[in-house]
């Protein structure tokens, strides 16, 4: 679950704005995992918070990013990390209390987990993707899955759960993201367990601005199913 090293991202699933929706899928189309907003349902995207903005991506990153208030009871101006007293599960916002160099060759771990109740025979594969929402269901951007289409078979109505995580590395100035990934998806009485392994997909020319994460859903056929995120995080290791 979120916790204090957990820099960005969506926690909680319901009816209310950055909570996830019971996300109802009848198509052997991938489709984007979503979250409410005040209009309807958006992809889900979580960002590394670097204070550098689409239309700054090309600023370097020598300067301190992400100035916490002066108003934060939390935070001295001359630090870089939140006082050990302040916790809390993240609300589609990111803590942006970082130096410059809090992603510059420094691991990060994005991770998410949920339920699903599959349609009878049907299996389904969870993805994660780096990019923005338009690049589910692109292979060559994919980080990480949870294995192959599960359960074998399908079972009829069955409650599943799931997590996935991706270990990262990226910098500034070779912009490459390279790393690895685990995830688990259970049927029933059984699990499918994906050890680490190391992304094939390495994605290069990533600006700052680009460490962005979304993720997709692909099942076997269009027997009606249910999906619910409880998290989607990104934490500091």
């Amino acid at each position: 679950m979120a916790n204090a090293n957990t820099v960005s991202g969506y926690a909680g699933s319901g009816t209310l704005r950055n909570q996830f929706p019971a996300q109802v899928v009848a198509s052997a189309t991938e489709a984007a995992l979503v979250v409410n907003t005040d209009a309807g349902t958006a992809t889900a995207l979580v960002t590394v918070p670097t204070g550098v903005t689409a239309a700054t991506s090309s600023v370097s990153l020598s300067g301190a990013l992400g100035a916490s208030s002066a108003f934060d009871v939390n935070a001295n101006q001359s630090i870089t990390r939140r006082s050990g007293r302040d916790y809390g599960v993240p609300s589609g916002v990111s803590n942006d209390q970082f130096s410059s160099s809090s992603w510059n060759a420094l691991q990060f771990r994005v991770r998410l987990s949920g339920v699903a109740t599959l349609g009878a025979t049907q299996t389904a594969i969870i993805y994660l993707y780096n990019g923005a929402a338009t690049v589910v269901g692109t292979a060559g951007n994919r980080v990480g899955l949870t294995g192959s289409a599960y359960p074998g078979g399908g079972t009829a109505t069955t409650p599943s759960n799931f997590m996935l995580e991706f270990t990262g590395l990226w910098d500034p100035t070779s912009q490459i993201l390279s790393g690895y990934y685990t995830a688990n998806i259970a049927n029933g009485s059984t699990s499918q367990f994906t050890t680490t392994t190391v992304i094939t997909n390495v994605q290069t020319s990533v600006t700052a601005a680009g460490l962005t994460f979304c993720a997709g859903l692909k099942l076997a056929n269009t027997t009606s199913s249910i999906i619910q995120l409880r998290e989607f995080v990104i934490e500091q290791i």
